[in-house]
């Protein structure tokens, strides 16, 4: 063998040639190229930033004044969106304590067969991976949406799920949006109100969402 096969154990033109090896070498190579040529626009992009997105040649022409200036907007900028998120927020929360507090008042004045409260178990989807769930409790009745918390037992995980109860099928989706949409991946529990008045389980299953027992019945202040 010579001296070059020597330096090369495995060339890919002879018979020693590992043709997987070979072949993905330009493959990796070219990846890695751009890879490092995204990270290069990536941090010319930051460093090319300035206040108010003024260019960088119109930056360098500015006097230490202006520049000084354009922060002091720049800032102003920023505080007042800080303000607007945080104002937003605040509305977000007080919309959604008035919805805990309508549900509420619903759930309460529910007349018989309006309102099934049930136990969820089973399992959570999570990625490509089902999870053990952590047994939760659903409040539902009819005319309102009720969000339910569901969390897998070792806490890792946790998503807010929304159920519905129209007196006769208790329905359970990821979005609440998907209440609305025939055909959603929602896990469904459908009774007579016979059924939910003596107790109804079931096994509820959906492909991309959660799977396992579900037992539901009427509250006992309502029967």
């Amino acid at each position: 063998m010579s001296n070059a096969a020597r330096s090369q154990p495995f060339p890919c033109s002879s018979e020693y040639s590992r043709p997987s090896i070979c072949a993905t070498a330009p493959f990796a190579l070219a990846w890695r190229n751009a890879l490092t040529a995204m990270l290069a626009l990536l941090l010319a992009g930051c460093a090319a930033r300035y206040p108010l997105a003024i260019p960088e040649a119109q930056w360098e022409a500015m006097t230490p004044a202006e520049q000084q200036q354009a922060r002091a907007q720049q800032a102003a900028l920023d505080r007042a969106r800080a303000e607007q998120r945080a104002a937003e927020a605040r509305a977000r929360e007080e919309e959604a304590r008035r919805d805990r507090l309508a549900l509420e008042v619903r759930r309460q004045e529910a007349r018989l067969g309006e309102r099934v409260q049930c136990v969820l178990e089973g399992e959570l989807r999570t990625g490509s991976n089902w999870r053990p769930l952590a047994p939760v409790g659903i409040d539902a009745v009819s005319g309102m949406t009720a969000p339910v918390p569901l969390t897998t037992r070792d806490g890792r995980y946790r998503q807010t799920a929304h159920a519905t109860f129209d007196d006769q099928t208790v329905t359970l989706c990821r979005h609440e949006r998907e209440l609305e949409r025939p055909g959603a991946d929602c896990a469904q529990l459908v009774g007579t109100q016979r059924d939910f008045a003596r107790g109804l389980s079931g096994r509820v299953k959906t492909e991309g969402f959660l799977r396992g027992p579900l037992r539901c019945d009427l509250p006992l202040r309502a029967r």
